[in-house]
Formats: structure tokens, sequence, C-alpha cells
């Protein structure tokens, strides 16, 4: 019950991606083989994380087989 509430105060009860792109995509292709087929993403610094995340994570889970 603590890790929840622990995890509630961070991300309103998110789980947080965090590290480095490769890491990211490991910590999502551990979530898609749980079971989970959708994610629902949110950065704090909306514009210039996306476009990280666009440039240096997407393209290794396009290789990773978890996006198109």
């Amino acid at each position: 019950m603590r890790n929840l509430g622990e995890r509630f105060i961070a991300g309103w009860g998110g789980y947080p991606l965090v590290g480095t792109p490769e890491q990211v995509v490991e910590q999502i292709q551990a979530i898609y083989d749980m079971g989970i087929e959708g994610l629902i993403l949110s950065w704090l610094d909306y514009v210039p994380e996306l476009e990280y995340f666009n440039d240096r994570v997407m393209p290794l889970l396009r290789q990773a087989g978890l996006r198109r």
C-alpha cells in the first residue's frame, strides 16, 4: 500500500519510465510482456521532452517491434 501511495504522489497513480532511451524501451517491453498493449505518456517539460522521445526512443521502439 505504501508503494502505491508513493507512486500516486509521484505521478497521480502513473508508472514512471525513467532512464536512458534504451532503459525506457526495456521498461516498455516489460510492460508489454505483462499483457499491457497501450500506454498514456506525459512529460514534465512537454515540447522538448516529446521531441527527445520521438528522436531517441521511438526508433528503438520500432526496432524492438513495439511500434510501427
